[in-house]
């Protein structure tokens, strides 16, 4: 009988189990460049239903109260912001999928469910807020309060997944903080946050875990 002269290696066998019994790790870098460009395509739609075709669309958003738009013009806003919604989270889990069925593991286990519950508590509770408030914020304290708390839910799913996330929500969360002191380029910092930042971070794990 042959003994096993390698201990390190047995001691990462065992890590990576135990990771994947407490982590999601099937997260796709593809999922975060496909969600930063529709995050973009759908912010430049937002412009373009605000203001039209202009050019310097930096402060777009700065002084907008949605109620007091258009019945129109708002009801294409909500439309252009459950489109970005559905498209992000769609890719997501697509992307997500298809990495852990290369892996050859699950994507729905009890780790995943602890994740999107730790991720929904801080959305659920952000949407909530900015829906019953929406009368009484300027459109720059809307796009903050978007990434504030988006990165407060990165920061709490953390750890159950990769630890790259914590670093992206503190991101989110200082350029949502950001847009509170420069309210002129809210737009410009919404763009950052949720499209540059996460095709950064996308491109960046994607070659880093491979997929």
């Amino acid at each position: 009988m042959e003994k096993n002269n390698h201990p390190i290696d047995d001691i990462k066998v065992i890590k990576s189990i135990m990771e994947q019994s407490t982590r999601f790790l099937s997260l796709s870098g593809l999922s975060g460049i496909s969600a930063g460009i529709i995050a973009i395509a759908g912010a430049l739609a937002a412009k373009f239903i605000i203001n039209g075709p202009v050019i310097n669309a930096a402060n777009i958003i700065q002084n907008v109260t949605l109620p007091e738009l258009p019945g129109k013009t708002f009801s294409l806003l909500l439309a252009d912001a459950a489109a970005v919604l559905v498209l992000a989270i769609s890719s997501a889990l697509f992307f997500s999928w298809r990495k852990a069925r290369k892996k050859g593991s699950r994507i729905w286990t009890p780790v995943t469910a602890r994740l999107f519950l730790n991720l929904s508590i801080p959305l659920v509770a952000g949407g909530l807020f900015i829906i019953l408030t929406l009368g009484r914020m300027e459109g720059s304290i809307v796009a903050a309060s978007t990434l504030i708390f988006y990165g407060l839910s990165l920061v709490n799913a953390a750890k159950f997944t990769l630890g790259e996330i914590f670093g992206l929500g503190i991101l989110e969360i200082a350029t949502g903080l950001l847009c509170l002191i420069l309210p002129g380029y809210a737009f410009a910092l919404w763009v950052f946050g949720f499209g540059i930042l996460h095709i950064a971070y996308g491109t960046f794990m994607y070659f880093k875990y491979k997929g």
